[in-house]
């Protein structure tokens, strides 16, 4: 799984997204990867080949009902995913304890959260 990309606002819109998506995808095709799976906006990473990995037969184990529209997959060697189903489930790792976090937080200066256009969560 593969996070999604971000540019600084007044950054966006020059092809840096572009060129770090591009730059990533190479390199995970050199070190064997098939396909690469990510939650991401479908608007942006389909014009870089990303489908919803529902349409190549795997779910977000978090959502294992939904169509889950976010969850992208892209091949990397055609017809890697001929074949497969099932679901795709976030490492442990990825989970942390929200008194851990704010414990961590608690080393900088806070900030206000912001949500913007395009963001998921």
């Amino acid at each position: 799984m593969t996070p999604p990309i971000s540019v600084r606002p007044d950054m966006q819109r020059k092809g840096l997204g572009k060129m770090l998506l591009d730059y990533a995808l190479e390199r995970a095709r050199q070190m064997g990867a098939g396909c690469i799976a990510m939650c991401g906006n479908i608007q942006f990473y389909g014009k870089c080949g990303f489908v919803t990995a529902t349409s190549k037969g795997i779910r977000y184990a978090d959502d294992p009902d939904g169509d889950a529209p976010y969850f992208l997959i892209k091949e990397l060697t055609p017809g890697f995913l001929d074949g497969i189903r099932g679901s795709y489930r976030d490492p442990s790792p990825y989970f942390v304890d929200d008194k851990d976090v704010e414990e961590f937080d608690k080393q900088f200066p806070p900030k206000e959260k912001k949500v913007l256009p395009g963001q998921l969560f």
